[in-house]
Parts: C-alpha cells; sequence; structure tokens
C-alpha cells in the first residue's frame, strides 16, 4: 500500500509516522509555508467529552510516537484557569468532573500570586491543574520526520489532479501517486480541492500572538475573565532567562480576522497592542519582544473534520479552529484505522465530514471557540 499525505504540520508529520510504523509506504509533501517554530499546548482541558476523549487518544497517539521513535515529545506543565464565580458554578464545576475522569488533579485556590498572577477583579476563581497540559515537541518531530529513511519526504507546493480513475498529485514537475491522497495542509486545504472544483465546510482566517519578556513563569494560564491565554515559550531560552527570574510568554485572544492565507503583510497592531495591555492587568510590568500570525480554519460547527472527498481516493482532516496539537494526533490514527480496518472508530464518529451532507452556510461566526469556557459570557 502507498500513501500520499500532503502537508508536513502536525496532523500530517502525525500522521506520516504512524503509516510508516505500520509498515505502510508514505510520502510526506510539504511547502513550508507554515510549520511550528516553538513546541505547542496539548491540554485534556476541554469543554465537551467528545473532545476530551480524542485529546486523550491524541496523548496516547504521542506517547506512541515517542516509544517508536525514541524522542521526547511530551513535557508536562502545570496550568491555570481563571474563570468568574458566576461561570464556575454553572458550568466549569461539572466540566472539572471530566478533566478528573482522565486523571487530571485539580484544586481550587482563592489568590494565585504565589503564581506571578495578579487579581483583576473580585470574583475570579483560580483552578490548578496537573496532569492536563503538555507542551509537545513538534518542531523535533517534524525534524525527525524530514530526515526519516523510512518517510519519502518532497519539500514543495503540491496540486492535485483527478483524471476520473487516479489521482495524481504534482510537485516541481514530479507526479506522485498512491492508493490514497490524504490532505492535511490547514488553513490551504479548501484552496487545493477548489483546485478540482471541490467545496469544503471550512473558513479560513487570521490567527496571531504577541511575544513579551516579563517576571518567569512556569505555568499555562488560561484566563476567561480577561479573554487571553498566556503560555511559556517552550525553548532553551526559557532556562536561561529563567536564571534572572524572566521568561518570555507567549500569549493571544483568540482573536481573529476572517481572510485567505497570504492577503496579510502583518500583524494587526491594534490587536496585539490590546493583549499587551490585557496581559499587563494579569501579569505586569511587559515588555513586547515579538509578535507573529498564522492562518487557520474551522467549520460552521467550530468542530475538526475528516473523511472522504473522493470515494477510497481523496481524504481530508482539518478544520481545527487552532486546537491541531490537541486533538489532530486522534483523527490521524482514525484515519489510518480506517484505511486498515474499513470502519470508523467511535471517537472519531462524531467528526466525520459526512454531518455536513446537507451543506453548510457561506460564512459563519468564528469569534467563539467550541473549546471555550464561559462561552457568551
Amino acid at each position: 500500500m502507498k500513501v500520499v499525505v500532503i502537508g508536513g504540520g502536525v496532523v500530517g508529520t502525525v500522521l506520516a509516522n504512524l503509516l510508516s510504523l505500520r509498515e505502510i509506504e508514505v510520502t510526506l509533501i510539504d511547502s513550508g509555508a507554515q510549520r511550528p517554530r516553538y513546541p505547542l499546548i496539548h491540554s485534556k482541558l476541554l469543554r465537551f467529552k467528545e473532545d476530551i476523549e480524542l485529546a486523550k487518544v491524541s496523548e496516547g497517539v504521542y506517547r506512541e510516537l515517542s516509544s517508536q521513535l525514541r524522542i521526547d515529545l511530551m513535557h508536562s506543565i502545570r496550568s491555570i484557569t481563571i474563570v468568574p464565580q458566576e461561570c464556575y458554578r454553572d458550568e466549569v464545576s461539572s466540566i472539572i468532573d471530566m478533566w478528573r475522569e482522565t486523571g487530571v488533579r485539580v484544586s481550587i485556590i482563592d489568590e494565585a500570586g504565589d503564581y506571578g498572577l495578579r487579581k483583576v477583579g473580585n470574583d475570579e476563581v483560580y483552578i490548578i491543574s496537573d496532569g492536563g497540559d503538555y507542551l509537545v515537541d513538534i518542531p523535533a518531530l517534524i525534524r525527525l520526520s524530514r530526515n526519516s529513511k523510512y518517510i519519502h519526504y518532497v519539500d514543495g507546493e503540491a496540486h492535485i489532479k483527478f483524471n476520473g480513475r487516479d489521482i495524481n498529485v504534482v510537485v516541481n514537475g514530479d507526479n506522485y501517486t498512491g492508493d490514497y491522497v490524504i490532505l492535511t495542509t490547514g488553513a490551504w486545504n479548501s484552496i487545493m480541492v477548489s483546485e478540482l472544483g471541490i467545496r469544503v465546510p471550512l473558513l479560513q482566517y487570521k490567527c496571531q500572538a504577541v511575544a513579551v519578556l516579563g517576571k518567569a513563569v512556569n505555568n499555562i494560564v488560561y484566563d476567561y475573565v480577561l479573554g487571553i491565554y498566556a503560555r511559556p515559550l517552550g525553548s532553551s531560552i526559557d532556562s536561561l532567562l529563567g536564571r534572572l527570574g524572566l521568561s518570555v510568554i507567549v500569549g493571544g485572544d483568540g482573536n481573529v480576522r476572517v481572510e485567505k492565507p497570504s492577503s496579510s503583510k502583518g500583524v494587526d497592531e491594534d490587536v496585539i497592542n490590546d493583549v499587551i495591555s490585557r496581559l499587563r492587568l494579569r501579569f505586569g510590568l511587559l515588555i513586547r519582544v515579538g509578535s507573529g500570525f498564522g492562518y487557520c480554519e474551522c467549520t460552521p460547527d467550530m468542530r475538526p473534520l475528516v473523511g472522504s472527498l473522493i470515494e477510497d481516493k481523496l481524504y481530508i482532516i482539518g478544520g481545527f479552529n487552532g486546537y491541531g496539537a490537541e486533538v489532530g494526533p486522534a483523527l490521524a490514527l482514525a484515519l489510518v484505522e480506517y484505511i486498515l480496518g474499513g470502519s470508523w472508530p467511535n471517537y472519531a464518529k462524531p467528526y466525520l465530514i459526512d454531518r455536513f451532507s446537507g451543506g453548510w452556510p457561506s460564512t459563519w461566526d468564528v469569534d467563539r471557540e467550541a473549546h471555550e469556557l464561559c462561552v457568551g459570557r
């Protein structure tokens, strides 16, 4: 069996390795348009039971790859979730029970000053979680895969050609074929299939983040009071700055602007400055040291999708809404199981692309992520 995977980000790289470990001949094609430079967050602290299950399966995939490839992918990190008291009482207290069922150790504290966080209001609840979050060294996995003798890695921009019977993938004038072709190109998924006249329920948007220098922070912060997240950079510079009591903090607010990839020239300064202002309310004095943006995609129900676009020929995995590292590996494994066994595992069935067979709107609200707590508050 031969499989061609287009897209060498989180999901494509994980998928290629899962296939090669099962002795399937795999070609991985990547244009390099958008690769992670630093470790990514994997979290089980999600809102819905189905998503938490996907995150659990994804954790198992990371552990399989760590063992089989002899690479240290997962680094556990404590997280602090901050919510208003009303939201905690009405929603989050019951969600915590689902987190605990996955083995996450959760405690509630009254003050977070010991963790370097300022109190913004009198109605805040601080939730400390251990065993629920990791920084996953996806850049290391990508580097390893590019040099693997078991994966045929091709650099270049892919174009899909379908003649009614076979699918050819053209890269730099060369043709690549396989029993299956799988798209995992993120925000470029809909662009690629449009060349075949295929529409998919995916909307592209620009996502942005800022890097600031401040007092040492060793935790991920999910702040639903100020509407921001923050995390350590996750690189070798962390230990160097830590000796000085400092760290680089990466933060954002989930603010998105619907637009197609490559149509922007840089970050939106109004968005970045607003994020910095809110970060300073929580962390105190901060100095901006960098910023960046990328492109993501989402579905109308803000949940990921997996499935067939051309029966038994072309498959797609996407719509992660910025949560690819949390749940993407699970859907990669699900597709491998489907290819080898002919049926979808139960954990993947809520995410099959067939749920949109009745159609979908031309556009939709992307301001709220399905995983967010305290939605509507």
